[in-house]
């Protein structure tokens, strides 16, 4: 094995080593080795496969040379400024801005909607509310309302009693922004009904009170979801560029002209004006070039696999009409039993089956491999 190849694989078996470890401690042994990764591997958990640190570099070398406008200066201009106005076109808003993480756009997004108000709603499962240290607390003095414990989200009816109770009690105050996730992680990647969506903006409006959405995989929804036409619900839409759109790190934040000028103002006070954001710009930019082409391939991949599996008594899927790109499956016993290894062994990788269902996420890695493939792993 030449050095480069020596160094992509090492790469490779660190980023997999945690992976390695949950599952020996799930099966109570050691587990059978994943293979080397390569063209051929296959994740069934995950937006993407995983980053491998040496394909990329050279990835973004040939990209690199193939594209002449790179130069800007403090986020401004060159292959940012493209990446920014290609989001605000794809979200149908007036701007767009970069930013290094998505706890930053979640946070100056509030932070700009709310205004002088003192009170933020958001789910109890979202990233905002869990994921983010009390950042909109402690540095922004904003007060969020968590809703919804469990759920993808709360009912007009939850989020009409949060804003009467802050209103009306003794001390009234005002509720500035309503910020939902979509899909949310925490819940299988549920996607929030448009419906209920609709019926939410349309009571926002009426109070004055804006909307934000956490839309980290937006670009994860069943292919024909009307993108743009969600964000058209919310006064600004955060997507995020590593997940599975092969930047390294970053963010983009949609919204007015006038809230993303307050936006970057903020960006900056807040040390998240980096000299330059082309390392990410680039690659997400190739990577949106054929993104709904392969989108569309991976999930009509699935829809094969699935009906297979059903049609010969192996799997049944559950309902999910609100999913995004995860699935849960229902196997039958004899087909559970030693699936993971089974997987494993052939260089897929996928999650410990429990209690007879196993969670599939749809990422394009399904295409690299014929349907019927998979249905003989799945077999045994």
């Amino acid at each position: 094995m030449d050095r480069r190849r020596f160094l992509e694989m090492s790469l490779v078996g660190a980023a997999f080593a945690p992976l390695a470890a949950e599952a020996q401690t799930a099966s109570g042994g050691a587990p059978p080795p994943f293979p080397p990764a390569d063209a051929r591997s296959v994740w069934l958990v995950g937006d993407s496969a995983p980053p491998n640190p040496v394909a990329n570099t050279q990835r973004l070398l040939d990209l690199l040379q193939a594209r002449p406008r790179i130069r800007e200066a403090y986020l401004s201009g060159g292959a940012t400024a493209e990446l920014e106005a290609r989001f605000a076109k794809l979200l149908g808003k007036e701007d767009c801005a970069f930013l290094a993480t998505g706890t930053l756009a979640n946070h100056l997004a509030v932070r700009v909607l709310a205004g002088d108000a003192s009170r933020v709603i958001a789910p109890h499962e979202s990233h905002l509310y869990r994921d983010e240290s009390d950042a909109t607390q402690l540095l922004s003095g904003l007060n969020l309302v968590a809703l919804a414990e469990g759920r993808a989200a709360p009912t007009l009816a939850e989020i009409k009693a949060a804003v009467d109770e802050a209103e009306n009690g003794p001390y009234p105050l005002r509720v500035g922004a309503i910020s939902l996730e979509s899909p949310v992680r925490r819940v299988k990647g549920e996607m929030v009904d448009l419906a209920l969506v609709r019926e939410i903006s349309a009571y926002a409006k009426s109070k004055n009170i804006r909307m934000h959405l956490d839309g980290a995989r937006l670009l994860m929804a069943p292919p024909g979801y009307d993108i743009a036409g969600t964000a058209a619900l919310f006064d600004t839409v955060y997507v995020s560029l590593y997940k599975y759109l092969d930047a390294p790190f970053g963010a983009v934040l949609a919204g007015s002209k006038t809230d993303i000028a307050k936006v970057r103002d903020l960006r900056h006070r807040f040390g998240g004006t980096i000299y330059q954001g082309w390392e990410c710009a680039v690659p997400v930019l190739a990577a949106l070039d054929d993104f709904d082409a392969r989108h569309r391939a991976a999930f009509a991949a699935a829809d094969q696999l699935f009906a297979a599996l059903k049609a010969q008594g192996l799997a049944t899927p559950k309902p999910a009409p609100h999913a995004s790109n995860i699935r849960e499956l229902v196997l039958k016993p004899q087909v559970a039993e030693g699936l993971f290894d089974r997987m494993r062994v052939a260089g897929v990788r996928m999650l410990q089956p429990q209690g007879g269902v196993v969670e599939v996420y749809i990422n394009d890695t399904l295409t690299r491999r014929p349907v019927e493939e998979y249905v003989k792993l799945f077999t045994g």
